[in-house]
């Protein structure tokens, strides 16, 4: 008897620079109407960096000399308290207590912008707050921060939430510090939201699109509300008085570490140039092969969907590509490994092949975990972390030779 021969060609397609050939089956001679043969679809290159190409332009993206990735923002105002009260109404030479409003701070982040599903932990976020009081009048700064993200019931809003403990007063003020009569230099308060002090570890991994910061100014927040206080010299001695040229210097500057935790995160990946170069009423089956190649320092799955021009899925693979497991504890470094190659293929059904006909974006959603069965760890992004995806198909096809 003799065996059936099979004739297997490999290509491999690297869709930025090379241009293959149509591969030519004419004149094969493939026994009992039986022929293989493979054929590349494309391939993908996951570069973490990339996703940062969109950034706001307040936003600075640096990395340390670990190449660890950071983001920060900076923005400082100058308040002329004399102007600003007169605008909104308020006389802070009348010793009562009341408030000047600052405009409203706003910045996002488009790594956030990325995420389809689950969730991430920042190990350090910090909000650092720098102000420069010039008015010898006790004060307090009252300030809210909250975030926005459109889903499908429209936008929704965040706030954070900052502990009790972080203010000096009841009804959420922090007071800072103002000279005094005697000593009217300017005097210098530093304030620091960080996860001690609020849950702006998990306000970020909820993943605003868009974040916003609200600041007051409480002139004489130890007075009760409506209470004037009123000096009647020589029987009192002020202990306070409205400087005209006063002013208030704010600096705010936002630093994010991007060393995370990672659970069931899903980013999205589109493979837009495709080939398909088989008719599909040849084809009596096809098995779809993915390669990949991973440097990253997390566990991975994969999963696939066929689009079509109008970025409708056409067909969705139910199976899960494993890249790589798990990784443990000990295993989380600074340092590039080598990438761990990975194979994985799968017959797909008559309607799979019949969408890989019309298919113009094959999507692919990696699915990141930092490790099993551990506590919450946290995992350093290095700019080099790239993510290499190889899909091609191998078909039998049912010619009549």
């Amino acid at each position: 008897m003799v065996k059936p021969s099979y004739l297997y060609i490999v290509v491999v397609l690297l869709i930025s620079s090379c241009n293959v050939d149509q591969l030519d089956v004419e004149g094969l001679k493939l026994s009992e109407n039986t022929g293989l043969y493979a054929f590349p679809i494309g391939e993908t290159t996951y570069q973490l960096m990339e996703l940062l190409e969109g950034a706001d332009s307040t936003l600075a993206i640096d990395t340390d000399e670990n190449g660890m990735i950071s983001f920060s923002f900076e923005e400082s105002d100058t308040i002329e308290l004399a102007s600003e009260s007169t605008e909104q109404g308020i006389d802070l030479g009348f010793f009562v207590r009341q408030s000047v409003d600052f405009p409203t701070s706003s910045f996002s982040i488009p790594l956030f912008e990325t995420f389809e599903s689950g969730s991430f932990l920042l190990e350090n976020p910090n909000l650092n707050f720098t102000i420069t009081n010039e008015l010898r009048m006790p004060l307090a700064i009252g300030l809210e921060i909250y975030g926005t993200k459109t889903d499908d019931n429209g936008d929704t809003l965040r706030k954070l939430e900052i502990y009790d403990s972080f203010f000096d007063l009841n009804d959420s003020l922090k007071s800072i510090l103002n000279p005094s009569l005697t000593d009217t230099a300017a005097a210098l308060t530093f304030i620091i939201i960080d996860k001690t002090s609020s849950d702006f570890d998990q306000f970020l991994g909820w993943t605003p699109e868009n974040i916003y910061m609200d600041m007051s100014m409480v002139a004489n927040p130890d007075l009760p509300v409506d209470s004037i206080l009123v000096f009647l010299p020589p029987d009192t001695i002020p202990d306070r008085e409205f400087n005209e040229d006063a002013q208030i210097f704010t600096n705010m500057s936002l630093e994010l570490p991007m060393s995370l935790h990672l659970d069931n995160l899903a980013v999205p990946v589109n493979l837009d140039s495709i080939t398909v170069d088989v008719d599909v009423a040849t084809i009596d089956s096809l098995q779809l092969r993915v390669v990949t190649y991973n440097m990253l320092p997390f566990g991975a799955l994969l999963n696939l969907q066929f689009l079509d021009s109008n970025s409708e899925v056409l067909y969705s693979l139910e199976e899960d590509f494993h890249v790589l497991a798990n990784p443990t504890l000990n295993s989380i470094t600074f340092n590039i490994k080598e990438p761990e190659i990975n194979i994985n293929q799968v017959w797909l059904t008559g309607e799979g092949i019949d969408a890989l006909n019309d298919t113009q974006t094959i999507k692919i959603i990696m699915t990141l975990n930092t490790t099993d069965g551990a506590p919450t760890i946290y995992t350093p992004l290095l700019e080099e972390y790239t993510l290499e995806v190889k899909i091609s198909g191998k078909v039998r096809l049912s010619y009549e030779l």
